[in-house]
Parts: structure tokens; C-alpha cells; sequence
């Protein structure tokens, strides 16, 4: 790739270069010049990640001061939200989930001794980070222009340029949080083996301090299964312990994946995306571009059901077992619940990421667990003869 864009680089006049500074600039800066520049971006980029309507004056500036200045904003919802007795629980549930993929890398019989004993030294290295950033980026030595927006825009870019360019041949920051702490979501990070659960996730309807464990081991303990999953999905496992990329599967190993990971592609190659509003089928989603979120989705269900029955063990529910049980497939199910436009749903039929409804199907329909809760009857629409298995 560099080899290539050097050639490009010298075959290009200096002129075509200018033009080509100036146009990322002016796209770059877009948003925050006049309305028509506004309107024209979103038009594109708006529609197309499926916002029905643009956004308010309102609307855009605090999802600016979002985007631009997260990490600040966040110290703000940390104060409102967060505490150390939440940071223990989520704490002990993260612990609880990764002895739970213990036992499947243990119990996994596709993997041969090498690559089984590599995986469970990868997971023994895993990094959970929860709530926020212990170093967040506050940008004290700066001062804003009330009448300059861009200028402040700029501002705000030349410190971050000025912090990343720091951080070129230092070794990789596993504890660097990457995200601001009220985002609504959990992230693997590969290139780190490192999983991060922001405080924003890490509310109602995902986790409570005051749920039953049957809930949180079904919401948020499905999400954070479902990130550890990620470090030994079809990406994932191409990285060691440490974060290189520095594949350690024998061959074997990786012939029996692939055809494990074929099911997966047929079973959700079969699944139809369709409108919310009328019923207009879009089309049906790629199970192979989504595969690494399905392998996912079906090893963190599976990872935390287990890690919720363990904890039953110390823990007695004030439920009986079958109440337990449903609460924990009800709460996954509830987490994942969501309304979509049509152009997000018509932009999810090759995305990596299938529709909500489809993540929670697929996943049921490869749980015997689930099955056996519920009495589903053999060969029913959610208790399939043939069920996809990897990490169980």
C-alpha cells in the first residue's frame, strides 16, 4: 500500500495535490460553515446512515460538543452516575464472564492442546476497562472564541493531532479508554485484547446494581460474553494476548473453524430484512459479512447463561430456576429491542452488524438452553434440529 500511494504521490502535480488538500479541508470543515453547507453533508451522509429527518440547530450543536468534546462532557454523566460500588459489580460480572469462556475454550473439542492452551493465555491477558477514562482529555490550556466556531473546531483538532503524534513508536496504551464515557455501547478492541465498557452501557436497560442477577447476567452479561467472543471471532483470533497481529492457530484448528463458521453464513444468509412500517422486504443480510457479529452474538449468550447459573451457586435467586431462567433469555432479548427506519434497515442487508430482531432469532435458534426454558417443540421456528455451535 505505501509503495503504491508513494508512486501515486510523485506522479500527481503539485497543483492536483493543492486541490486535493483544499477538498478534504472544505469537506472536513462542512458541517461548521453556513446551513447550506450543513444540509448539503447531511444529505448525503445523513441519509445515508439512515437519519429521517436532519437534525435541529439544537440537535447538531450538542452532538457536536459530543463528537468534539466527549471526554469533558463525560466527567459530567460519570458524576451523576457513576460510582465505585457500580465499578466493583460490573467488575466481579466481567470476571465471571471471562471464567465462563474459560471453560468453552476448555471444553471446545475442534481445538487442538497448542491452540487451546494460546487462547487461554490470550484470555488470561485480557484487558476490561468500565466507566470512563482514567486520564481523560479535559483540554485545560485552552480557550474558545464565542464568536469563531471553526476556529475553535481547529483549536480543539491541533491538540489532538498534537497528543496522537506523541504516541507514534510508543508502545500500545492498554488502559487508553478510546471513547467518551456515556456512549451507549461496549467495544473489543483487537489490536489492544482489550475490552471497554463505558458507564453509558452500563445503565437501565442493560444493568442495575438493584436487578436481579437473572437480568444482568441476560443484558449486560450477554454484551460483555459477546465482546470477549470477539477476541476469537473470525478477526479476533488473527491477534495474540498482547495485541499483534500474530496469528497462533494451527492449521487443523483453523480448517475446523471454518466449517463451524460456515453454518453460521448459511443459517443467517436465510434471514429476510424487512420494513418496520409496511413489510417490504429489502432483501436477505450477508452472513458472511456479518459473521464475526453472529459468532459474537451466539458465544456471548451461551458464555454468560453459563456464568449466570455459576454465580447461582454462591448467589441463590429469589426466583425458582425456571423464572430465573426466563428473566435471563427475556432481558437479552429486551436489550436488544429497537425501532429502525428504512434506510437503516435497507443499509443493514450488508452490514456487519443484522438487524436487532435477527441478532436475537439467530442466537436463539442455536441455544438448546433456550429451547428447553421455553418447551419450544423440536423443529419449530426458534428450536431448529440443526443448530450452529462454536463456543459453547
Amino acid at each position: 500500500y505505501f509503495d503504491k500511494a508513494e508512486a501515486l504521490l510523485k506522479n500527481t502535480t503539485l497543483d492536483d495535490l493543492r486541490t486535493i488538500v483544499e477538498y478534504k479541508l472544505i469537506h472536513a470543515s462542512s458541517k461548521y460553515l453556513t446551513p447550506e453547507f450543513r444540509t448539503a453533508n447531511w444529505n448525503l451522509f445523513g441519509k445515508y446512515f439512515g437519519e429521517a429527518v436532519e437534525p435541529t440547530r439544537e440537535q447538531f450543536c450538542a452532538k457536536e460538543v459530543d463528537d468534539v468534546l466527549g471526554e469533558l462532557l463525560g466527567q459530567y454523566f460519570l458524576d451523576a452516575v457513576w460510582s465505585p460500588g457500580t465499578a466493583k459489580k460490573v467488575d466481579e460480572l466481567v470476571k465471571a464472564l471471562k471464567s465462563s469462556f474459560s471453560t468453552s475454550i476448555a471444553t471446545a473439542d475442534w481445538l487442538d492442546n497448542s491452540t487451546r492452551a494460546n487462547a487461554q493465555t490470550k484470555l488470561s491477558k485480557l484487558v476490561h476497562l468500565v466507566g470512563g477514562p482514567e486520564k481523560p482529555q479535559l483540554y485545560p490550556t485552552l480557550t474558545f472564541d464565542s464568536k469563531s466556531y471553526l476556529k475553535n473546531q481547529w483549536k480543539v483538532s491541533q491538540v489532538d493531532i498534537d497528543t496522537n503524534l506523541k504516541l507514534n513508536g510508543q508502545p500500545v496504551d492498554r488502559r487508553r479508554f478510546g471513547v467518551p464515557p456515556h456512549v451507549v455501547n461496549a467495544f473489543h478492541r483487537p489490536y489492544a485484547n482489550q475490552v471497554v465498557l463505558p458507564a453509558g452501557i452500563l445503565q437501565k436497560p442493560f444493568f442495575d446494581s438493584q436487578f436481579d442477577a437473572a437480568q444482568n447476567f441476560g443484558a449486560i452479561g450477554a454484551t460483555i460474553g459477546h465482546e470477549i467472543t470477539h477476541g476469537y471471532d473470525n478477526t479476533g483470533r488473527e491477534f495474540d494476548g498482547d495485541g499483534n497481529l500474530n496469528p497462533l492457530w494451527s492449521e487443523a484448528t483453523k480448517t475446523a473453524f471454518k466449517a463451524k463458521a460456515q453454518c453460521f453464513i448459511d443459517q443467517y444468509d436465510k434471514f429476510p430484512v424487512w420494513s418496520e412500517v409496511n413489510g417490504v422486504v429489502f432483501g436477505t443480510i450477508s452472513g458472511e459479512i456479518s459473521l464475526d457479529e453472529t459468532i459474537a452474538d451466539n458465544g456471548g449468550l451461551k458464555t454468560s447463561f453459563r456464568a449466570y447459573h455459576e454465580n447461582l451457586k454462591e448467589f441463590p435467586s429469589q426466583y425458582t430456576e425456571e423464572a430465573g431462567d426466563k428473566l435471563f433469555y427475556l432481558s437479552f432479548a429486551q436489550a436488544e429491542c429497537s425501532k429502525n427506519t428504512d434506510d437503516h434497515l435497507l443499509g443493514s442487508v450488508k452490514s456487519t452488524h443484522p438487524p436487532s430482531r435477527i441478532r436475537v432469532t439467530g442466537a436463539l435458534q442455536n441455544d438448546a438452553e433456550f429451547a428447553r426454558v421455553f418447551q419450544c417443540p423440536t423443529n419449530s421456528y426458534l428450536n431448529p434440529s440443526k443448530k450452529c455451535l462454536l463456543w459453547e
